[in-house]
């Protein structure tokens, strides 16, 4: 009986092992390529010219603009490549608490807008209820992180 017991739990281990590897792997898949990218952008004559387009938008949030790139990242990959590219910049507890807050909201948007459509929801509706909401709940994050620090 305990040999059983013994034999189950490591093949257990071996697979969660197994698993847990699998599972690095496609983060880093992820958030590699978007983190270089980040740092090569941050870098380009390209930024300056991002951060003034960004900056009233970013305003309302509280934020730095270059906080637009994980939030864009994070809109059309997921929340592994806005985490990925936050890494990229040197951003305080409160707009890091800020960028998540939206990014959680309003991510993987391509993705999720064709899986809406595809099991029948009106997939512009959910996109802008989200948008919505990500913008809402960034605007109180923003707000309260913005007192406190």
């Amino acid at each position: 009986m305990r040999r059983d017991a013994a034999k189950r739990a490591g093949v257990a281990v071996r697979d969660g092992l197994i698993k847990g590897l699998k599972t690095g792997l496609m983060l880093l898949k992820i958030m590699l390529p978007v983190y270089l990218a980040t740092v090569l952008l941050k870098y380009t004559p390209v930024m300056p010219f991002l951060e003034r387009a960004a900056a009233p938008a970013m305003k309302l949030f509280h934020l730095p603009p270059e906080a637009a790139l994980p939030i864009v990242a994070g809109v059309f990959s997921d929340e592994y490549g806005a985490v990925a590219a936050l890494r990229g910049f040197d951003f305080g507890g409160a707009a890091v608490t800020t960028v998540a807050m939206i990014v959680l909201c309003f991510h993987s948007i391509p993705v999720e807008t064709a899986l809406a459509r595809k099991i029948g929801f009106a997939a512009g509706k959910v996109a802008a209820y989200r948008m919505f909401l990500a913008i809402a709940t960034g605007m109180a994050v923003g707000f309260f992180g913005n007192l406190l620090s």
